[in-house]
């Protein structure tokens, strides 16, 4: 068969059979919608919090009041002892404990070193954060007067206390790609190249895996593949991955308005080689597996450890070293890094040069590992002949 058969053939057999058409294409247009829908808040917001108040001041008055003004917290109530809001933070009912110190308003007129105390459930890390950083902003802002009065006691020169009450921050946080430092920016842009390489994957073990167990592949009518019918039916696994990449960083990032296109040439070229490498795979897999139901339960089932591995969600010095040797063996752990890089922090071709020539060592080697796959299974099943009588 020639390379525009098989080609045609390859796209024929993944559009017209519902088994692999829902994860490679249905699959990848309801997951745009399905997956950001946790994210979408972007942000912690109105995280309830218990003040215990021990020291009953103004001032500690004024805290809550300013803690309950602000966005990332909302103060559920006030108590005079940790003890009483400890069972409500273990129920998970609130999201934090604010304990301000006996004598607080004292030793701050007084300059004596003293601190607000902030508790939270350690499992949830992003909603302690914001409860610290809320609470940090506003004890500062509330004791900033005090302070200055006491500079005053101290006999500092009154144009030196006004400057220092205008001076402005000693720290500026700005952050470059992920603007808005939200949950959706930051999970979806990377889980982009993880989702089209487990949707697709399945998809092209099912359409291998239903040609081995038929005993016949349409690309090898006779039994034996040639190179030219390989090449299409690569080229055609490659063409429903490539789209799928297009269409998340196309339409998807639109839709979503999420960090995109700051180096569209660099990503487009990637994706190409990120999709010859999953085509590649698929290939390979789905020739090892020989059936069409067991992709979705093994494939689907490693998603996590793979996004992992990826370097994304775990930091890469945490994985043990054996780990990492393993991860750069899967086509999706140089994509995450690599879209990320091009197409949220437009970084140029040379930066992105160890995820390349990772990525192009994989699409030699699984291309030279599918050829041999398929050149085995392609002649059907080995059925031994009957001993002549």
């Amino acid at each position: 068969m020639t390379a525009w058969r098989a080609f045609g053939w390859t796209l024929r057999s993944v559009l017209f059979d519902k088994g692999p058409v829902m994860p490679a294409v249905a699959g990848v247009i309801v997951y745009c919608f399905f997956y950001p829908m946790p994210y979408l808040p972007e942000v912690v917001g109105a995280v309830p919090v218990v003040v215990a108040d021990y020291d009953a001041s103004s001032i500690s008055r004024k805290i809550e009041r300013d803690l309950d003004a602000t966005q990332a917290v909302r103060v559920a109530g006030v108590t005079s002892n940790v003890e009483e809001a400890i069972p409500l933070l273990q129920r998970g009912e609130i999201g934090g404990i604010v304990a301000v110190p006996p004598n607080f308003h004292r030793d701050v007129l007084r300059g004596t070193p003293t601190g607000v105390t902030v508790m939270g459930n350690g499992g949830y890390i992003v909603v302690d954060g914001a409860v610290l950083e809320a609470t940090a902003q506003v004890v500062a802002e509330t004791a900033a007067p005090a302070l200055a009065a006491q500079l005053v006691r101290a006999k500092v020169p009154p144009a030196a206390v006004m400057r220092i009450a205008h001076a402005g921050p000693a720290f500026v946080k700005q952050p470059l790609f992920n603007t808005v430092q939200g949950y959706e920016s930051y999970v979806v842009p990377a889980s982009m190249g993880l989702i089209v390489h487990q949707l697709l994957l399945i998809g092209i073990c099912v359409v291998i895996g239903g040609w081995v167990e038929g005993g016949r592949w349409e690309v090898a009518a006779d039994g034996r593949l040639s190179p030219s019918a390989f090449a299409g039916m690569v080229a055609g696994f490659a063409l429903l991955v490539f789209g799928a990449i297009m269409f998340w960083i196309g339409f998807v990032f639109w839709y979503h308005d999420l960090p995109r296109a700051a180096n569209l040439s660099g990503a487009i070229l990637f994706g190409a080689f990120y999709a010859l490498a999953v085509s590649s795979l698929g290939i390979a897999v789905g020739c090892w597996m020989g059936d069409r139901e067991r992709p979705l339960q093994i494939i689907g089932g490693i998603s996590i450890p793979l996004l992992f591995l990826s370097g994304f969600a775990f930091p890469v010095e945490s994985i043990s070293q054996p780990l990492i040797w393993f991860s750069h063996l899967l086509p999706s752990t140089p994509a995450i890094q690599g879209f990320l890089k091009l197409n949220q922090m437009g970084a140029t071709w040379q930066e992105v040069q160890p995820q390349v020539i990772n990525l192009l060592l994989l699409v030699v080697f699984y291309t030279g590992v599918a050829w041999w796959a398929a050149s085995r299974r392609a002649p059907g099943p080995h059925v031994p002949r009957a001993a002549s009588a």
